[in-house]
């Protein structure tokens, strides 16, 4: 929906699920960096209905320590999620524009979604007991996470939280692994700029061969 960024284009998205298929849910966290044209008074994002939001925040740069940018992060308490259009709006306080965002601006989103059951083929949604897939194309991205759809493209990231029998398929490069509370971070990410379209996920179990 490019008539969502008049003054403003998201530049580096980092993804981060956390699903929980036996209770039908997934935990989401995205942040994105901002690249502002103009004076801007508002933030807005295609959001699923569907989502519970757990933080809204935004972040602009601060200063440098030992070399390190820095950023004042603050709550968003008046945000508004209009559930019918989709589309959540945050007000920025002070306008933006490209001479005070010049070292950095983003927008850090948390919230609990839907996994669909079996048979659905919209958003993140379960093939199996086992098995989930998200579908991002054709207008479903909005309702996996907070994002631009109609080719917007930007530097992706990509992190799934699973237990350690479970592989992650995706058309973006393997960026490594980490343990987090007993089970692993996967990363992922990809050298060119992406459209959200253009990913793929599928999260799968790790079937033993004998």
């Amino acid at each position: 929906m490019s008539e969502l960024l008049p003054t403003y284009r998201p530049t580096k998205i980092l993804l981060e699920l956390d699903p929980d298929l036996p209770n039908s849910s997934y935990r989401g966290r995205v942040k994105i960096d901002y690249e502002f044209t103009d004076e801007t008074s508002e933030i807005k994002i295609q959001a699923s209905r569907d989502f519970q939001w757990t933080s809204v925040r935004l972040a602009t740069f601060y200063e440098l320590n030992e070399g390190y940018p820095v950023y004042a992060s603050v709550d968003s308490e008046d945000y508004n999620h209009d559930t019918d259009s989709e589309i959540l709006t945050i007000p920025l306080g002070a306008s933006l524009n490209p001479e005070n965002t010049q070292n950095g601006f983003y927008i850090n989103l948390e919230w609990t979604g839907p996994i669909g059951a079996p048979g659905a083929s919209e958003g993140l949604y379960a093939v199996d007991e086992s098995t989930m897939e998200a579908n991002l194309k054709d207008g479903n991205a909005h309702k996996v996470f907070p994002c631009y759809e109609g080719g917007v493209a930007a530097k992706t990231w990509l992190t799934v939280i699973t237990d350690e029998r479970t592989r992650v398929e995706t058309n973006m490069d393997d960026a490594g692994h980490e343990e987090f509370e007993g089970r692993v971070k996967n990363n992922f990410n990809k050298a060119e700029d992406l459209t959200i379209e253009d990913v793929y996920i599928r999260i799968t179990p790790i079937i033993d061969m004998e």
